[in-house]
């Protein structure tokens, strides 16, 4: 459109083959929720139509402001269901004893009736502050956010209406950034909304609550061949919730804490 506003669009129609790990037949245990997990060789794959129309502006100092919108039609996700049951099965325990006799749910990744559409925005921006100042030079921020709204699935045999599973209605990140000589500073924010995790014995949602993090790397190049490297993961401690139907009904509570390594790069 002009030297530095371009506008783009494209339409496709994609496809994602299943993860050979759902392909391959195999049968897990899971003595504690009486449950085994099959594999399925019949999966098909996953497919897309698809379109999308965005604008971008280039800044100087290799910078850039961008939108755009898309439109989706997906068919054959694959979905963990429960599909049977194996009734009477023996329980150990460790020392050889007999626990019990129970019955096991059987559930097995398979491709979901129908198809369901995603349409949404997305906002992309990288702008390096030294474009506004000399002394700010190597200093810039990152971000980008998806906001997305999505066909009711209807998943649960109960009726439920419910989001396509693990796809949240928002997500954004943003890195503010020093990169500048041989020092090279970043500190992170990424957040996803609340999703759908699965359908619980194909009948009730189960949720994960939005969840945000915090992440900072820095890394200092001794020489041409050496590069020192520190990182700390989830340095706010931030914590992981779930439930089910409601925030009543409390179903996970994950605190994995902060994860923070110090390491040394070598390239010949």
């Amino acid at each position: 459109m002009t030297d530095s506003l371009v506008l783009r669009a494209a339409a496709s129609q994609t496809l994602i083959r299943p993860a050979l790990t759902d392909l391959a037949y195999k049968r897990t245990a899971s003595i504690g929720n009486f449950r085994y997990t099959d594999g399925n060789p019949g999966l098909k794959p996953t497919y897309a139509d698809q379109w999308e129309i965005g604008v971008e502006k280039y800044l100087g100092g290799g910078g850039i402001l961008a939108a755009s919108y898309f439109w989706k039609k997906i068919k054959g996700v694959v979905q963990s269901r429960l599909t049977g049951e194996v009734p009477n099965v023996t329980v150990y325990n460790a020392n050889g004893t007999v626990n019990g006799v129970y019955d096991f749910d059987v559930y097995q990744p398979v491709n979901a009736e129908g198809s369901y559409k995603v349409s949404g925005v997305e906002l992309n921006a990288v702008i390096p502050f030294g474009m506004f100042a000399d002394w700010a030079e190597g200093f810039g921020v990152n971000a980008n956010a998806t906001f997305l709204d999505s066909s009711l699935t209807g998943q649960s045999d109960l009726g439920i209406p419910t989001s396509p599973i693990g796809l949240a209605d928002n997500t954004y990140n943003a890195t503010l950034f020093y990169d500048r000589g041989p020092l090279s500073l970043r500190v992170s924010y990424n957040r996803k909304g609340a999703y759908v995790e699965r359908i619980e014995r194909n009948m009730y949602p189960v949720y994960r609550d939005a969840y945000g993090q915090f992440d900072v790397a820095a890394s200092y190049q001794v020489n041409r061949n050496f590069r020192v490297e520190l990182q700390g993961i989830n340095v706010g401690n931030a914590k992981t919730t779930g439930y089910t139907m409601d925030p009543s009904f409390p179903t996970t509570y994950e605190l994995s804490g902060s994860r923070i390594s110090l390491g040394v790069r070598a390239q010949f």
